[in-house]
Protein backbone atom coordinates (compact mmCIF):
# COMPACT_ATOMS: atom_id res chain seq x y z
CA UNK A 1 0.00 0.00 0.00
CA UNK A 2 2.70 2.27 0.99
CA UNK A 3 4.83 1.50 -2.17
CA UNK A 4 1.58 2.31 -4.63
CA UNK A 5 1.09 5.83 -2.66
CA UNK A 6 4.34 6.90 -2.86
CA UNK A 7 4.24 6.05 -6.44
CA UNK A 8 1.69 8.23 -7.12
CA UNK A 9 2.67 11.03 -5.20
CA UNK A 10 5.74 11.23 -6.69
CA UNK A 11 4.36 11.26 -10.24
CA UNK A 12 1.82 13.98 -9.40
CA UNK A 13 4.10 16.03 -7.89
CA UNK A 14 6.66 15.75 -10.51
CA UNK A 15 4.24 16.81 -13.05
CA UNK A 16 3.41 19.85 -10.78
CA UNK A 17 7.07 20.35 -9.78
CA UNK A 18 7.07 24.44 -9.98
CA UNK A 19 4.25 24.05 -6.88
CA UNK A 20 5.58 20.91 -4.70
CA UNK A 21 8.25 21.69 -2.44
CA UNK A 22 7.49 20.16 1.21
CA UNK A 23 3.84 18.79 2.38
CA UNK A 24 2.19 17.36 5.34
CA UNK A 25 0.60 14.35 4.42
CA UNK A 26 -0.93 12.85 7.58
CA UNK A 27 -0.47 14.02 10.95
CA UNK A 28 -1.76 10.62 13.57
CA UNK A 29 -2.66 11.11 17.35
CA UNK A 30 -3.50 8.84 19.43
CA UNK A 31 -4.44 5.92 18.41
CA UNK A 32 -7.30 4.61 16.90
CA UNK A 33 -8.02 8.04 16.50
CA UNK A 34 -8.82 9.39 12.60
CA UNK A 35 -6.05 10.73 10.90
CA UNK A 36 -5.46 14.84 9.84
CA UNK A 37 -4.31 16.16 7.03
CA UNK A 38 -2.87 19.52 5.99
CA UNK A 39 -5.45 22.03 4.94
CA UNK A 40 -5.94 22.42 1.23
CA UNK A 41 -4.73 19.04 1.05
CA UNK A 42 -5.54 16.74 -1.66
CA UNK A 43 -4.77 13.04 -0.51
CA UNK A 44 -2.67 11.31 -1.56
CA UNK A 45 -1.15 14.31 -3.03
CA UNK A 46 -1.34 17.95 -2.33
CA UNK A 47 -0.07 19.92 -5.92
CA UNK A 48 -0.22 22.96 -4.25
CA UNK A 49 2.29 23.75 -1.12
CA UNK A 50 1.54 26.40 1.52
CA UNK A 51 3.57 29.12 1.93
CA UNK A 52 3.79 30.84 5.56
CA UNK A 53 5.57 34.17 5.56
CA UNK A 54 5.27 36.16 9.13
CA UNK A 55 5.34 39.45 7.34
CA UNK A 56 2.28 38.94 4.67
CA UNK A 57 0.18 37.33 8.07
CA UNK A 58 1.48 40.80 9.78
CA UNK A 59 0.31 42.98 6.65
CA UNK A 60 -3.09 40.97 7.06
CA UNK A 61 -2.72 39.12 3.53
CA UNK A 62 -2.87 35.84 4.86
CA UNK A 63 -3.90 34.43 8.33
CA UNK A 64 -1.55 31.79 10.33
CA UNK A 65 -1.49 29.34 8.24
CA UNK A 66 -0.43 31.16 4.88
CA UNK A 67 -1.58 30.44 1.34
CA UNK A 68 -1.07 28.49 -1.42
CA UNK A 69 -0.46 29.45 -5.17
CA UNK A 70 -3.74 28.19 -6.58
CA UNK A 71 -5.76 28.97 -4.05
CA UNK A 72 -4.97 32.00 -1.98
CA UNK A 73 -5.53 31.94 1.69
CA UNK A 74 -6.08 29.37 3.41
CA UNK A 75 -9.36 29.49 5.78
CA UNK A 76 -8.74 28.22 9.22
CA UNK A 77 -11.94 27.92 10.65
CA UNK A 78 -13.50 26.64 6.92
CA UNK A 79 -10.99 24.03 6.55
CA UNK A 80 -11.37 23.27 10.39
CA UNK A 81 -14.95 22.58 9.99
CA UNK A 82 -14.53 20.67 6.95
CA UNK A 83 -12.36 18.42 8.87
CA UNK A 84 -14.35 17.65 11.89
CA UNK A 85 -17.52 16.88 9.42
CA UNK A 86 -15.30 14.59 7.54
CA UNK A 87 -14.41 12.64 11.00
CA UNK A 88 -10.73 13.80 9.90
CA UNK A 89 -9.01 15.52 12.88
CA UNK A 90 -6.90 13.54 15.06
CA UNK A 91 -7.24 13.04 19.14
CA UNK A 92 -4.42 14.17 21.59
CA UNK A 93 -4.26 14.82 24.71
CA UNK A 94 -2.02 17.09 26.59
CA UNK A 95 2.19 15.05 26.78
CA UNK A 96 0.86 13.47 24.00
CA UNK A 97 2.58 12.56 20.73
CA UNK A 98 1.78 13.06 17.26
CA UNK A 99 3.26 11.13 14.32
CA UNK A 100 3.59 13.17 11.21
CA UNK A 101 4.46 12.40 7.72
CA UNK A 102 5.96 15.02 5.71
CA UNK A 103 6.98 14.56 1.82
CA UNK A 104 9.71 16.60 0.75
CA UNK A 105 9.50 17.23 -2.94
CA UNK A 106 12.65 19.23 -3.63
CA UNK A 107 15.87 20.77 -2.42
CA UNK A 108 14.17 23.63 -0.29
CA UNK A 109 11.05 21.39 0.79
CA UNK A 110 13.68 20.09 3.91
CA UNK A 111 13.98 20.62 7.41
CA UNK A 112 14.71 21.53 10.03
CA UNK A 113 10.77 21.61 10.64
CA UNK A 114 9.50 24.11 13.81
CA UNK A 115 5.88 23.76 14.52
CA UNK A 116 3.45 25.64 17.14
CA UNK A 117 -0.34 25.76 18.13
CA UNK A 118 -2.91 28.00 18.43
CA UNK A 119 -5.15 26.64 20.99
CA UNK A 120 -8.17 29.01 20.22
CA UNK A 121 -8.11 27.65 17.02
CA UNK A 122 -8.09 30.47 14.59
CA UNK A 123 -6.90 33.53 16.74
CA UNK A 124 -4.16 34.61 14.44
CA UNK A 125 -1.49 32.81 16.46
CA UNK A 126 -1.48 35.96 19.04
CA UNK A 127 -0.15 33.97 21.69
CA UNK A 128 1.25 30.13 19.94
CA UNK A 129 2.74 27.49 22.02
CA UNK A 130 5.66 25.95 20.59
CA UNK A 131 5.55 22.25 20.10
CA UNK A 132 8.54 20.06 20.65
CA UNK A 133 10.36 18.59 18.34
CA UNK A 134 11.50 15.22 18.83
CA UNK A 135 13.04 14.47 15.63
CA UNK A 136 13.03 16.33 12.22
CA UNK A 137 13.30 16.64 8.64
CA UNK A 138 16.75 16.64 7.83
CA UNK A 139 18.39 20.27 6.00
CA UNK A 140 20.16 23.07 6.35
CA UNK A 141 17.78 26.57 6.66
CA UNK A 142 15.05 24.35 4.63
CA UNK A 143 17.42 23.22 2.38
CA UNK A 144 19.20 19.82 1.16
CA UNK A 145 20.14 17.30 -1.79
CA UNK A 146 17.03 14.92 -1.00
CA UNK A 147 14.19 15.06 -2.97
CA UNK A 148 10.50 12.76 -3.59
CA UNK A 149 11.45 11.20 0.39
CA UNK A 150 8.50 10.86 3.20
CA UNK A 151 10.09 11.73 6.45
CA UNK A 152 8.64 10.77 9.43
CA UNK A 153 8.45 13.26 12.56
CA UNK A 154 7.61 13.18 15.96
CA UNK A 155 5.90 15.94 17.89
CA UNK A 156 5.10 16.25 21.49
CA UNK A 157 1.90 18.51 22.99
CA UNK A 158 2.59 20.75 25.67
CA UNK A 159 2.27 19.48 28.97
CA UNK A 160 -0.31 22.76 29.74
CA UNK A 161 -2.84 21.77 26.63
CA UNK A 162 -5.43 23.39 26.49
CA UNK A 163 -7.72 22.90 23.22
CA UNK A 164 -10.40 25.54 22.93
CA UNK A 165 -11.37 26.44 19.37
CA UNK A 166 -13.92 25.26 17.02
CA UNK A 167 -17.75 24.34 17.08
CA UNK A 168 -16.48 21.40 19.56
CA UNK A 169 -14.52 23.67 21.65
CA UNK A 170 -12.14 21.87 22.13
CA UNK A 171 -9.81 21.53 18.91
CA UNK A 172 -6.16 23.32 18.19
CA UNK A 173 -4.46 24.64 15.13
CA UNK A 174 -0.98 22.93 14.75
CA UNK A 175 1.48 24.72 12.42
CA UNK A 176 4.43 23.62 10.95
CA UNK A 177 7.13 25.09 8.50
CA UNK A 178 10.74 25.43 7.48
CA UNK A 179 12.69 28.41 6.91
CA UNK A 180 13.25 27.77 3.47
CA UNK A 181 14.37 31.08 1.55
CA UNK A 182 11.27 30.79 -1.08
CA UNK A 183 8.76 29.92 1.48
CA UNK A 184 9.19 29.19 4.46
CA UNK A 185 6.76 25.63 3.24
CA UNK A 186 5.23 23.70 5.16
CA UNK A 187 1.23 23.55 6.48
CA UNK A 188 -1.52 23.27 9.48
CA UNK A 189 -3.80 21.02 10.59
CA UNK A 190 -6.49 20.36 13.17
CA UNK A 191 -6.30 18.48 16.39
CA UNK A 192 -8.95 17.69 19.10
CA UNK A 193 -7.93 16.85 22.78
CA UNK A 194 -9.62 14.60 24.53
CA UNK A 195 -8.77 15.00 28.18
CA UNK A 196 -10.33 18.24 28.87
CA UNK A 197 -13.56 19.78 29.52
CA UNK A 198 -14.73 21.50 25.77
CA UNK A 199 -15.31 25.16 25.67
CA UNK A 200 -19.32 26.27 24.69
CA UNK A 201 -18.19 28.75 22.14
CA UNK A 202 -20.87 31.10 21.09
CA UNK A 203 -20.83 34.06 19.07
CA UNK A 204 -21.12 36.46 22.11
CA UNK A 205 -17.63 34.64 24.19
CA UNK A 206 -15.50 34.54 21.10
CA UNK A 207 -12.96 37.05 21.15
CA UNK A 208 -12.78 38.86 17.95
CA UNK A 209 -12.28 42.71 19.02
CA UNK A 210 -9.53 44.85 18.27
CA UNK A 211 -7.63 47.67 19.98
CA UNK A 212 -8.31 50.98 17.61
CA UNK A 213 -4.40 51.15 17.18
CA UNK A 214 -4.17 48.01 15.66
CA UNK A 215 -7.50 48.79 13.77
CA UNK A 216 -6.22 51.97 12.35
CA UNK A 217 -2.42 50.40 11.61
CA UNK A 218 -4.87 47.80 9.46
CA UNK A 219 -6.73 50.29 7.51
CA UNK A 220 -3.31 52.24 6.61
CA UNK A 221 -1.62 48.89 5.54
CA UNK A 222 -4.96 47.92 3.11
CA UNK A 223 -4.58 51.37 1.80
CA UNK A 224 -1.30 50.27 0.34
CA UNK A 225 -1.89 46.99 -0.75
CA UNK A 226 -4.82 48.68 -2.88
CA UNK A 227 -2.51 50.83 -4.58
CA UNK A 228 0.12 47.83 -4.88
CA UNK A 229 -3.20 45.95 -6.38
CA UNK A 230 -4.54 48.65 -8.25
CA UNK A 231 -1.22 49.07 -10.28
CA UNK A 232 -0.84 45.68 -11.16
CA UNK A 233 -4.12 45.19 -12.59
CA UNK A 234 -3.55 48.14 -14.89
CA UNK A 235 -0.53 46.72 -16.10
CA UNK A 236 -0.28 45.38 -19.65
Amino acid sequence: MRSSHTSLFTASCLFHWALCHGVILNAQGNDGSPASVGFQGINPCQQDTTIIRDAEIKDNIVNECGRTQLNGNIDVGENTEQALAANAVTQVQAGGEVQLTIHQVNADGAGPYVCDLDENSNSAMISPKNITMLNNVPGDNGLSLTKTQQFNVTIKMPDDLQCTGASTGNVCTVRCRNNAAAGPFGGCFAVQQVDSTPKVNTPANIETKQPLDKINEQMKQNQVNFEIASKANNTP
